[in-house]
């Protein structure tokens, strides 16, 4: 069994008073009750050093709007139907190469053996920045491969207009 994470720490940047200083900083703090738990539970010090790797967490539209995607596909191209929206997304991901890990392998007398691992894109794994550009170019993907007649921006456009419940 894999190693399993340890739960992310939502922060909020504030200005604040350094006591020692009396000087306006910039300052991280737990974003709410659950966080300030999680930090509280971990032990740490003020003043200790703690390395982060900070970034903004996404808008829950735009994942919305990726499954929504993802049931525009399942439901209306062929070689997608019966997967899940999530299902969907991971084999345009995989087809296109968009937001995969690649790796490549001499294969004597065979050649190169290429293998596209989908990247996760949860919340706490992709952010928001990697997350549009992703379903921008899945977008000029299926609208290059599949719907030649349309411009990415339409394929944008349809799953806007797809229903909520889609997510």
């Amino acid at each position: 069994m894999g190693k399993s994470k340890r739960p992310r720490v939502y922060m909020r940047a504030r200005k604040l008073i350094d006591p020692a200083t009396g000087q306006m900083v910039g300052a991280f703090m737990p974003a709410g009750a659950a966080d300030a738990s999680i930090v509280r539970g971990r032990g740490y010090k003020d003043g200790e050093l703690l390395r982060a790797d900070l970034f903004l967490p996404r808008n829950p539209e735009f994942h919305r709007l990726a499954h929504a995607l993802g049931g525009l596909v399942a439901e209306n191209i062929e070689g997608f139907e019966g997967l899940d929206h999530h299902q969907a997304i991971k084999r345009l991901q995989e087809k296109s190469g968009e937001g995969c890990e690649i790796t490549r392998t001499e294969v004597p007398g065979v050649g190169v053996l290429e293998h596209r691992a989908p990247r996760s894109i949860a919340f706490d794994e992709m952010d928001q920045a990697e997350f549009y550009k992703l379903m921008r170019a899945l977008c000029r993907f299926i609208a290059s491969e599949y719907w030649p007649h349309l411009e990415p921006e339409q394929v944008e456009e349809m799953i806007e207009l797809m229903p909520t419940e889609a997510a």
